[in-house]
C-alpha cells in the first residue's frame, strides 16, 4: 500500500499538516526537509508557512524525487514556492502593495477579514475543476511574499492568481499530470471558501494505493 508523506519547512510543527491529512486520508509519512523519498510513498504534500527563498533555500530532494517519478505533488504556502523553484521558476518577491491575512511581526502590512482580497480561478485547470468553481472567489490572498508571471517556472500554469496584485495563487503542470501547488492553507479550512477542501481530498486519494 501507498500512503502521501508529507514534508513541512525547516523548523516548522509538522502536526498540523499531518491531522488535516489524516482527516482525508491514511496517516502521512512524516519526511525531514533534507530526507529522500521513500519508496512506499504514493504521493508528497510539501507545506509551511515560512517564506521559501529567503534564506536561499534548496528544492528539498524528495521533492525533486517525487517530480520525477510522476507521483501527485500538492505543495501549500512555502511548498508552492518550493515546487515552483523546482521546476525552474524564481522564489518568491515581496509585493509592496501586499495585504496580509494575519499579524506577521517585524513585516509590512496589515489585518485583513475574508472576503477583502478578490482571487479569479482560471477556468479549465485543474485547481478549478477540483474545487469544482471557477471565477472569482473571495481568499485570504497571497500574502506578502509571492510570485508573478516573471518567477512562474516556464512549464507551469498560473490557474488562479490576486486580481489586485496579479499575484499568482495557484499552480499547476499541465497534461495528466496531478502537480498542484497553492498559497491557501488548507489545513485552516475555516479560512477559506467551501470546497477548497476537495484539494485536500484528491491528493490524499491519488496518493494511496492498496
Amino acid at each position: 500500500m501507498t500512503i502521501p508523506a508529507l514534508m513541512t519547512a525547516p523548523g516548522e510543527d509538522a502536526e498540523e499538516f499531518a491531522r488535516a491529512l489524516r482527516e482525508v486520508g491514511p496517516k502521512p509519512i512524516l519526511l525531514a526537509p533534507g530526507a529522500e523519498l521513500p519508496a512506499h510513498a504514493g504521493g508528497l504534500f510539501v507545506s509551511g508557512e515560512s517564506d521559501f527563498g529567503v534564506l536561499a533555500e534548496t528544492p528539498p530532494p524528495a521533492l525533486i524525487s517525487a517530480i520525477e517519478a510522476d507521483l501527485p505533488v500538492l505543495g501549500v504556502g512555502w511548498g508552492m514556492h518550493a515546487l515552483n523553484v523546482t521546476l525552474g521558476g524564481k522564489p518568491p518577491v515581496r509585493l509592496a502593495d501586499a495585504v496580509v491575512a494575519r499579524p506577521r511581526p517585524r513585516r509590512k502590512g496589515r489585518d485583513v477579514e475574508l472576503g477583502a482580497m478578490r482571487t479569479f480561478l482560471t477556468l479549465g485547470g485543474k485547481v478549478a475543476a477540483t474545487i469544482g468553481a471557477g471565477g472569482p472567489v473571495a481568499t485570504p490572498g497571497p500574502g506578502e511574499f509571492a510570485i508573478r508571471e516573471a518567477e512562474k517556472a516556464p512549464g507551469l500554469m498560473a490557474s488562479a492568481y490576486d486580481i489586485g496584485t496579479g499575484a499568482i495563487e495557484a499552480i499547476e503542470m499541465p497534461g495528466y499530470h496531478w502537480i498542484i501547488g497553492v498559497v491557501w492553507p488548507l489545513h485552516r479550512p475555516e479560512l477559506l471558501p467551501s470546497r477548497f477542501d476537495n484539494i485536500l481530498a484528491a491528493f490524499a486519494e491519488r496518493s494511496t494505493e492498496t
